[in-house]
């Protein structure tokens, strides 16, 4: 009898533990398909969902609505929102408007800008295009500029030539250069060579050195061949 009673306790127990696992599989996969319905994914089965879950779901899809139209996306459907919702729509698309205004990117509308807006707007494109005189880009509008603007800009375009000289870069204009530039240019070139030389680089000219630069590479050539 204590055998027989054992052995009811443990299917008795081995039957609870198998009900809780399938209870707790459904939970996952009901779980799962609400997440689906409100995300709108193609696997969402509705017909699996409770009056709840479908108010959820119903919830879900309207902020969404809100924030498409926030973001302006085609997806938006206005008809759907409230008009106060509209109306905190139409804040947060004239606040990423002016954004986009100050980011100087194409969807800005001056059209669209308060006064004091436009004000900013233009102090902002003023400064990003004297910025981008500065570093030599080709969206820079000279025209823009006073003639201070101009001034500064002249200095560090000359400037930014030198370094480019210097370095021996693609973008140096050596006509650009003034006499105590182009001799100071002239021996970075000779600097630059010799040891390139040295180094043993392809680049290399031995043509330019000097007799006693052209031994010491020699030398230097000598000495790690052995």
């Amino acid at each position: 009898m204590k055998v027989m009673s054992r052995m009811r306790r443990f299917s008795l127990i081995m039957f609870l533990i198998w009900c809780s696992a399938l209870l707790s599989a459904q939970s996952a996969g009901h779980e799962q398909n609400l997440f689906a319905c409100k995300s709108g994914l193609d696997s969402c089965d509705r017909s699996a969902l409770t009056q709840a879950d479908k108010n959820e779901v119903t919830a879900a899809k309207h902020e969404q609505d809100i924030s498409d139209c926030k973001s302006a996306w085609t997806s938006c459907d206005p008809s759907k929102l409230s008009a106060p919702e509209r109306a905190q729509v139409a804040i947060v698309a004239h606040q990423n408007m002016v954004s986009d205004c100050w980011s100087g990117l194409r969807s800005c509308d001056h059209s669209k800008l308060t006064a004091s807006e436009a004000v900013g707007v233009a102090m902002a494109e003023n400064q990003k295009n004297i910025s981008d005189c500065w570093s030599g880009w080709s969206s820079c509008d000279l025209s823009k500029l006073s003639p201070s603007e101009v001034s500064e800009v002249a200095v560090a375009q000359h400037q930014r030539n030198v370094s480019q000289c210097w370095d021996g870069g693609a973008g140096c204009d050596r006509s650009k250069l003034s006499t105590k530039e182009s001799s100071e240019v002239t021996v970075a070139d000779h600097q630059r060579n010799y040891l390139a030389c040295i180094s043993g680089y392809p680049e290399c000219d031995r043509s330019r050195l000097t007799p006693t630069e052209a031994g010491a590479v020699v030398a230097v050539k000598d000495t790690t061949s052995r």
